[in-house]
């Protein structure tokens, strides 16, 4: 295959010279900022007559790499320090059994959080891709660029806002409820990407077993509309995988109180019960191949007059709470870390600073 937008070769890793590294950054960003795509260490490039570069690939050089890993860590560092924002769900592999040694291959996604600006050497750099490779971004691309990144955020709150109407009209599976509900929301970011054909519905559907609706004691799975439905329709908890690899999970039980605490939110319970589920759908997500980040959002709604039961909470005084979105940028991360800002806003909203719940180093430990 030839060289284009989608793919570059290099016959060896960027090394510690400043112009091996920005001719890496740039290359990396122009990727990010493009389409996404490949770049394959460890091949020759073509020549013609004249000795020019034809960008088809002549032959495997192969890298001679005593520790692959240690290499990939240093080329992340090196991106870490040297793009803004941040570039996430970069993925490495390294594809063994030439003679001289390894080739490396790096996985560059489309970013819609950008655009991603080289800040190295005191110098800053926008870089696209066309079929020819990278090139500078002019000043009309990276102001298109900022407007897209900027409509994210927006469309996150579209998203939400559409389906608690539709929950609100009885619309979700779990049908008419007149009681609190709480919805959970993974949405990746590559959901917003409309030219992604990606469909995992029948991927979901092999995974039924382990979409849990929330703490449901019994469930089962069917194909919908929207995609596959995990459900407990006595328990009136289901998780809805979106086509697009979004996950909603709703319950309408979890804040049903016991006579006289009809109005009070269970927070260990509620906390637990949540960790726990976006623990289990980013598993999931992640088998899934789901591509990194992934937005966490939780809604709460018909919760007016709701509390907590600590002392001097005040009532929650609107019916629906929209918690701040969660960004989860790694399936290792710890998930009590990452909600935590969404439960802080949760006790604030009952006029607490924050969760009692964390401990000084911020770990969930309502016991410790």
């Amino acid at each position: 295959m030839s060289e284009g937008r989608t793919l570059d070769y290099k016959q060896k890793v960027p090394e510690n010279d400043s112009e091996s590294k920005r001719e890496f950054l740039y290359d990396v960003s122009s990727f990010a900022n493009a389409s996404g795509g490949d770049i394959v260490f460890g091949i020759a490039d073509e020549r013609d007559g004249d000795g020019k570069a034809t960008s088809l690939p002549a032959s495997v050089e192969a890298l001679n790499l005593p520790n692959a890993s240690d290499e990939i860590a240093r080329l992340e560092n090196l991106l870490l320090n040297g793009i803004t924002p941040r570039i996430q769900g970069i993925q490495w592999r390294t594809i063994e059994g030439f003679q001289s040694g390894s080739v490396l291959v790096m996985r560059i996604p489309k970013s819609l959080i950008g655009p991603h600006m080289v800040v190295y050497g005191g110098m800053a750099r926008f870089y696209s891709r066309n079929s020819t490779g990278k090139y500078p971004m002019e000043y009309g691309e990276i102001r298109s660029a900022f407007v897209e990144s900027t409509n994210i955020g927006e469309k996150l709150t579209a998203f939400r806002e559409k389906r608690i109407i539709v929950i609100s009209n009885g619309e979700s599976p779990v049908g008419v409820v007149n009681n609190a509900v709480v919805t959970l929301h993974l949405m990746p970011l590559a959901s917003f990407n409309k030219s992604d054909p990606r469909d995992v519905t029948r991927i979901a559907a092999q995974h039924q077993v382990e979409l849990q609706p929330f703490n449901a004691g019994g469930w089962g799975g069917r194909y919908t509309f929207d995609g596959y439905l995990s459900i407990s329709s006595k328990e009136k908890r289901y998780v809805q995988v979106f086509r697009d690899g979004s996950f909603e999970a709703t319950d309408a039980a979890l804040l049903i109180g016991q006579p006289g605490n009809e109005k009070q939110i269970p927070t260990i319970a509620f906390e637990q019960i949540v960790i726990a589920s976006v623990k289990r759908y980013l598993d999931i997500q992640h088998r899934m191949e789901i591509p990194l980040p992934i937005f966490v959002a939780i809604t709460l709604f018909r919760i007016k007059g709701f509390t907590i039961p600590y002392f001097q909470s005040s009532a929650i005084d609107r019916n629906v709470l929209m918690l701040p979105e969660a960004l989860v940028e790694d399936y290792d991360a710890a998930v009590d870390s990452v909600l935590r800002p969404a439960f802080d806003t949760l006790w604030q909203a009952c006029g607490h600073e924050q969760s009692l719940h964390y401990d000084k180093d911020g770990n969930w430990r309502p016991h410790g």
